[in-house]
């Protein structure tokens, strides 16, 4: 049982991380969930409109989940090497990505908004459309808010800090209920702008939590700050972000874009606008729902990867399997409260209750229900890949389970089969199968540790010129036992690399295809008893 994770103290691990981060991204999602509510409060019309403003947006927000899918990996791993300057580094250029690929979405987002919702909305009724141009312009213009704020998230949870993800996330939903309420409604002074005014309120808690989310990096108070070094951009640090957040990018891009085609489909039902109104209150729920499954993938990638930062491969396995087993579990116990409360939920986003809306709503929450186990797997799994940077097997899956599955399926079912938007519901869960199958296969295989070192420092600059023999000895009798012990700390540069715990220095370089110690190494004792020594050389 301890060799699978699931002894007392690799659940509780999970738990303790999991748990914070539950409680933040429900806090998140209630951002976009507060749009979603008010705007039921103005009608059903209303409700669509933000469905498909929604749908454009995420679209477009891909390069920002690429970012923290880096940000996540690179400080976990830079946390278990127990390296701070490391870290530090990760932290300033991850910002100054996201700062920067910020504004140029906020400038994508302005140009396409119009043409996007114009394709999308395929239903005789072009009000919907019409209502979410000025709600989607406002929201892309303080996309560099929402990149910052989730970066900085990202890059605390990665080195395993989850407080204070969860008190920003407070903060954030707070402040997008109190700002949306003055101006959808127009309370007060303020102006009543309707659905533009839940865009507006959330622009403004967004720019107020990033902020927040600086101050907190800048003053180090947390196990990831800033720290003192240069801000000047790094390309190599890019790059490093980049190349392990860019399948989980396009995965995203996959993702909604087989949502906004899905959605083509839906408003090409006999339900028309008033189906895409039960997707969107239906995907708000889920979104709900479904925040279990994204927290403990966020426990999964940093603790897979701080194993893997101290290439403690046990370690890693364990933290995998334990957070799979919690996932799974946690999530059939939402998919049964999906299923047996699904029309109470549907009526909180939908008070008037259109018939309509109120059919095609339950019985999305209540087929979707069954996919939840599936999408455990693939949350978690995806989340424990990601911890060693291998990122590219969730794209493919969800590229074949959304693109070559769900949208044929889901045409040929509502309109070939004349299913109406049942067909596209169960659709949907096929996909979920195929993409956990996808990770699952993956993670079995044992490949990804090779994926973590190889995306490493260590081995770009010294492990790549060392042989095959040399390298495996390396890792296993210095790496892993050195840094078996909590003291110990590896740091990497383009000269040497350096092991230290008390009393004790290792330096290694390769020299001629071999790890030789240098002679310098103040090694006084084995860190971890019983390290074979070979006259500095191995192997």
């Amino acid at each position: 049982m301890r060799r699978l994770g699931l002894d007392g103290a690799t659940l509780g691990a999970v738990w303790r991380l999991a748990l914070p981060v539950i409680g933040a991204n429900l806090l998140i999602t209630l951002v976009n969930v507060v749009d979603v509510f008010f705007a039921g409060r103005l009608g059903p019309t209303e409700v669509a409109a933000v469905g498909l403003a929604t749908s454009v947006r995420l679209l477009l927000l891909v390069v920002v989940m690429a970012v923290s899918s880096g940000a996540m990996a690179l400080a976990a791993q830079a946390r278990g090497s127990r390296d701070p300057e490391a870290l530090g580094t990760v932290a300033r250029q991850t910002v100054m990505v996201a700062v920067a690929l910020g504004l140029l979405l906020s400038v994508a987002g302005l140009l396409l908004s119009e043409p996007l919702l114009a394709f999308l909305d395929a239903s005789d009724d072009p009000r919907a459309a019409e209502i979410a141009v000025p709600y989607l312009i406002v929201l892309f213009s303080g996309t560099v808010f929402t990149a910052v704020q989730i970066a900085g998230a990202s890059l605390l949870q990665g080195a395993g800090d989850t407080l204070r993800p969860l008190l920003l996330s407070a903060l954030a939903t707070a402040s997008n209920v109190l700002f949306t309420w003055l101006l959808v409604f127009g309370v007060g002074p303020f102006p009543a702008l309707g659905v533009t005014g839940a865009a507006v309120g959330t622009v403004a808690a967004r720019a107020l939590v990033s902020v927040a989310t600086l101050v907190v990096l800048a003053r180090g108070s947390s196990v990831v700050g800033f720290g003192s070094g240069s801000w000047r951009p790094s390309w190599s640090s890019w790059r490093d972000v980049l190349a392990i957040g860019w399948p989980s990018g396009l995965q995203s891009l996959a993702y909604s874009g087989a949502g906004l085609l899905v959605m083509r489909i839906v408003t090409s039902t006999p339900s028309g606008s008033l189906g895409a109104a039960a997707l969107a209150i239906g995907l708000q729920v889920e979104s709900l729902a479904f925040m279990p499954g994204l927290a403990i993938s966020v426990a999964a990638t940093s603790l897979v990867g701080r194993a893997l930062g101290s290439w403690q491969l046990p370690d890693a396995w364990r933290a995998g399997h334990a957070a799979l087993a919690v996932g799974v579990g946690v999530m059939s116990l939402v998919a049964l409260a999906l299923f047996v409360a699904a029309e109470p939920l549907v009526r909180v986003f939908d008070p008037s209750a259109h018939p309509q809306v109120l059919r095609d709503g339950v019985t999305y929450l209540r087929v979707n229900a069954l996919g939840q186990p599936f999408l455990a797997v693939f949350f978690v799994l995806s989340g424990a890949l990601r911890g060693a940077g291998d990122t590219r097997p969730p794209l493919t899956g969800t590229i074949v389970g959304r693109w070559l599955v769900v949208l044929p399926l889901a045409w040929w079912w509502a309109l070939g089969l004349g299913w109406g938007v049942v067909g596209v519901w169960w659709a949907f869960v096929v996909g979920l199968g195929v993409q956990a199958a996808f990770v699952g296969v993956r993670w079995w295989s044992g490949a990804w540790p090779e994926v973590a070192l190889r995306r490493s420092r260590l081995y770009r600059e010294h492990l790549v010129h060392a042989t095959p023999e040399a390298r495996e000895a390396f890792l296993r009798e210095v790496r892993a036992v050195v840094m078996s012990q909590p003291e110990a700390s590896e740091r990497v540069d383009a000269h040497e690399i350096v092991y230290r715990w008390p009393g004790a220095e290792e330096r290694w370089r390769v020299v001629a295809g071999e790890l030789v110690r240098d002679a310098t190494s103040s090694t006084q004792s084995d860190p971890a008893g019983g390290r074979e020594e070979r006259g500095g050389v191995l192997p």
